[in-house]
């Protein structure tokens, strides 16, 4: 088999399960939205400023479980299971005392969380239930995420693929039932979906666990072997993570932007902006295998010190997502105008959905582009720095600036703004691009940790 073989069954093997579980996840946010889409404008917006509050603790253990995949994928490329163990103890330990403090805060005023992103007081009285009953969640997602993680870095991400299609099945079976009040179920409508969401999230959360204690995969190891961990493996985790962890909070720090400048630009505004979320996220989840992919590929060859083969998969995948995301935009441009028909929304917000959506598939390659070299190749040799850098510089300097000007001072239309904002992801390219074919990013996290540790003794 050639070397080209392997790479596309190794992308194959990786990919695909990622892919369909990120589907497989951005199908029940879509399926949350068009059951509740059902209950009208203000029903449809209240989950929408939810979800961005959720997004919130996401993306902070999104950046978490991207520092235990970095360090698994090195370790399992030189063949370390127990230093999988600890790095995945370290994951659990932070990602608890941030989830339930988060947690905690949420439940206790969730009209105030609100209120950061939206004046309309329809949406605060009737969305805060949704929000607070979907909080009680954040936990059991963290422990989700860890563990996914590490089956991912390892090569056996089949596992939370599985579960994922489980979790989905069991969510719309509730939502239909607790939503409407169908075969006999109390009716409780918005409440209802997020009563779902919460069993669902629970639900998964011990499958996945259990399917690692049942079949003893990678992290399945009693409680001493996982939080004794080594003082040298604790430094050089949050000295490759802590840059992650603000690159998440800067990226969405910056969707706040956004999502306060597009509401506070109108209710009808807001709406159309929200109704497009779902799609964007099922098609970056269409793609995002490629990104895990990569960081579990390349991380793979660096802990081997396999620096030429890196490099070579690297520059594939960043082919690979621009040839796929092309394809892909064209397909959701062109059934732009279909998706937002289902949606029980008035027809100006119809029209201003499509044009969003349009945008949107004009720089999906950019947008997949950057994900696959900064979460995934970039990250894989710890240049977690620069990519804070050129996460911060696109945000903070291109994106916010320009959607603020845009809305506030020109008094652009939404689908505008949202177009001169998405420019950022075009800069954001350019840097990736060009570090990319520096080879500075390329690290071997194992044998620094490794001559650390012999320091140490």
């Amino acid at each position: 088999m050639s070397d080209k073989d392997k790479f596309y069954k190794s992308v194959y093997k990786i990919a695909v399960p990622v892919t369909l579980q990120s589907l497989l996840m951005a199908l029940l946010n879509l399926t949350d939205q068009l059951m509740v889409g059902q209950l009208g404008d203000v029903a449809i917006a209240s989950v929408g400023m939810s979800t961005k509050i959720y997004g919130i603790i996401a993306v902070v253990l999104a950046g978490l479980s991207t520092g235990v995949s970095i360090y698994a994928a090195q370790f399992w490329g030189n063949k370390d299971a127990k230093s999988i163990s600890q790095v995945l103890g370290l994951g659990l330990i932070i990602g608890f005392v941030f989830s339930f403090l988060f947690s905690g805060a949420v439940f206790m005023d969730s009209q105030l969380f609100l209120s950061l992103f939206t004046t309309d007081v329809n949406v605060t009285q009737n969305g805060y239930i949704f929000l607070q009953i979907m909080s009680l969640g954040f936990v059991p997602v963290m422990l989700t995420m860890m563990y996914s993680a590490i089956l991912r870095s390892t090569g056996h991400a089949k596992w939370p693929m599985y579960v994922s299609l489980i979790t989905v099945v069991l969510n719309i079976i509730l939502n239909y039932l607790l939503i409407f009040g169908n075969l006999g179920a109390p009716e409780l409508g918005l409440k209802g979906s997020a009563i779902a969401t919460l069993i669902s999230r629970v639900f998964e959360c011990l499958l996945i666990i259990g399917a690692v204690y049942r079949y003893r995969l990678p992290g399945a190891v009693g409680l001493k072997n996982l939080f004794i961990i080594p003082k040298p493996l604790i430094r050089k985790f949050f000295g490759t993570t802590y840059p992650i962890l603000l690159t998440e909070l800067i990226w969405v720090l910056g969707e706040t932007a956004y999502a306060i400048i597009y509401s506070r630009m109108g209710t009808m505004e807001m709406t159309a902006m929200t109704i497009t979320f779902p799609l964007q996220g099922l098609c970056i989840g269409l793609l995002s295998g490629l990104a895990s992919a990569a960081g579990v590929m390349v991380g793979n060859r660096l802990g081997a010190n396999e620096i030429d083969v890196a490099l070579d998969h690297a520059k594939r995948f960043i082919r690979l997502g621009i040839v796929i995301s092309l394809i892909v935009g064209v397909v959701i441009a062109a059934g732009s105008r279909l998706y937002v028909s289902a949606f029980n929304i008035s027809e100006d917000a119809k029209q201003m959905g499509t044009y969003i959506i349009i945008v949107f598939a004009a720089f999906l390659w950019a947008k997949v582009s950057n994900m696959i070299m900064a979460g995934g190749i970039l990250n894989s040799g710890g240049d977690s720095k620069f990519v804070f850098a050129m996460e911060s510089t696109a945000t903070w300097i291109v994106g916010v600036p320009s959607g603020l000007l845009l809305s506030y001072i020109w008094k652009q239309p939404v689908f505008l703004v949202y177009l001169v904002i998405s420019l950022e992801e075009v800069v954001r390219f350019g840097f990736g691009y060009a570090r990319i074919y520096s080879r500075k990013w390329m690290k071997n996290l194992v044998n620094d940790l490794a001559d650390t540790q012999n320091l140490t003794l």
